[in-house]
């Protein structure tokens, strides 16, 4: 077995690991390169490590853009073979890309009307329609082979909803075995299950994002949560949110819907500002069956839907969400993008970040180079739209709404994996991995090799 680490190498973006195994050829995810050099990204976008048309098939993690982004590259560039997820995997791609599509259009058509140059969108709309009728969908648990030697099995990660642990069974000589962590979450979320332990291994590629980071634990959210909207609604401020579309809005209004039911915090308007998000929330409607038994505890068996009550709304139209800058009360608002690279968030910030009484709630990571990092960092101006704005809003960062498991998580669960014998260290900016590679050693006393992938080196196993 060889692999081929083109993408998420000390880094956290642009998931990209190809497989040979028993013949064939097997990328691990296509992921978008996001933030940092924006020339950079573009050209890590535009080409790939490795012939498109040589890939026999993805098996895609799950439908975040930094790990299915550029599936319809791919496909433009000259993949013909299946793309193999999850069913809710598959649907939520479908929108995550043709938002993804739709976003590059406007671009380029921006572009060309205010400074007269000429781009070209990495895929459109009708790429992404070829892309879509290349998924075969499979369930956790649900053995599927890709030839007699190479067999493979989808299990729930718990990280967002479709997410999964792919796990390779493949004979070469003798029968091993190749686990995927894709992104790794975290035990009791709202919504999602727990991700589940897979118990032995020959080989590991496992993220790294939070390897140096403890969460704050989900059960203290709550009451960070009640007292964070309090202050600011007694100081008669908005709350800005740089929403995640995909689960993190979702887990952030389901506890705001818990609290409002508790009485613990005054019901104030929520306004999710993202058709994507709006749609997203949709799709979570659909796929009730991937939910957890609280869910269905204290929502579904109540009759009610996390995402839909009476404070709530979904804006869609533009002139909706310019309305919400003359909103004279408090309220929430929830508006993509996460990193507030890019959507509608840019301009709430550009409106609201300036004021004192108002609070930006960062409940995402924010990949380095991103303005959502600068926000992190307590920067003293933000440049949006080509304007420096003073931030002087309130910064509050809750981790424990985190996806990602932290560093105890990780360990914990690679603690549980018997017979390994190779690991790497993939989705974690450089210090990250590092770290991750040094406390398997030192923490968890393993003996088998570690590395620290670097973007575009091969390993034969």
């Amino acid at each position: 077995m060889k692999i081929k680490f083109c993408g998420a190498a000390r880094n956290v973006t642009g998931s990209r690991h190809l497989l040979e195994i028993s013949g064939i050829k097997i990328l691990l995810d296509c992921g978008m390169f996001q933030g940092g050099d924006k020339d950079k990204a573009r050209a890590q976008n535009e080409n790939f490590l490795f012939d498109p048309k040589e890939v026999d098939c993805v098996l895609l993690s799950h439908a975040h853009i930094d790990h299915c982004g550029m599936l319809p590259r791919l496909v433009k560039l000259g993949f013909k073979g299946k793309i193999y997820a999850t069913a809710a995997t598959a649907e939520l791609a479908e929108v995550m890309l043709l938002d993804g599509a739709h976003i590059q259009t406007q671009d380029a058509k921006f572009v060309k009307e205010e400074l007269g140059k000429i781009i070209t969108p990495l895929y459109t709309e009708v790429d992404v329609q070829a892309t879509t009728k290349l998924f075969e969908t499979f369930e956790y648990r649900q053995k599927f082979k890709l030839n007699d030697n190479v067999w493979v099995t989808f299990y729930d990660a718990g990280h967002v909803l479709g997410s999964a642990i792919t796990v390779i069974d493949f004979k070469e000589e003798t029968w091993r075995r190749l686990v995927f962590t894709g992104d790794l979450g975290r035990k009791y979320m709202p919504i999602l299950n727990d991700p589940y332990q897979i118990d032995h291994a020959d080989f590991l590629i496992t993220e790294s994002t939070y390897a140096s980071h403890l969460h704050d634990p989900i059960s203290a959210v709550r009451e960070q949560l009640t007292k964070v909207v309090n202050e600011v609604v007694a100081r008669r401020g908005k709350i800005i949110v740089p929403g995640f579309s995909f689960e993190r809005t979702q887990e952030l209004v389901y506890v705001l819907h818990e609290l409002y039911d508790q009485g613990k915090i005054k019901k104030i308007p929520i306004f999710v500002d993202s058709p994507l998000s709006s749609e997203i929330s949709s799709v979570f409607d659909h796929w009730r069956d991937y939910y957890d038994v609280e869910t269905f505890r204290d929502f579904l068996d109540k009759k009610k839907s996390p995402f839909y009550f009476e404070e709530i709304k979904y804006t869609k139209s533009v002139d909706e969400s310019k309305a919400l800058n003359t909103f004279d009360d408090s309220c929430i608002i929830i508006s993509a993008s996460g990193m507030c690279e890019t959507g509608r968030i840019k301009h709430h910030l550009k409106n609201h970040m300036s004021n004192p009484k108002n609070l930006i709630l960062v409940v995402g990571f924010m990949a380095e180079g991103t303005r959502g990092r600068q926000i992190v960092e307590g920067a003293a101006k933000i440049r949006i739209f080509g304007e420096m704005i003073p931030l002087r809003a309130e910064v509050v960062v809750m981790n424990a709404f985190s996806a990602h498991a932290d560093k105890m998580e990780l360990l914990d669960y690679i603690g549980r994996i018997r017979d390994l014998k190779h690991i790497f260290c993939v989705h974690g900016e450089e210090t990250e991995c590092q770290v991750l590679r040094d406390n398997i050693h030192h923490i968890l006393k393993l003996k088998c090799r570690v590395d620290v992938a670097n973007l575009g080196e091969e390993f034969i196993l």
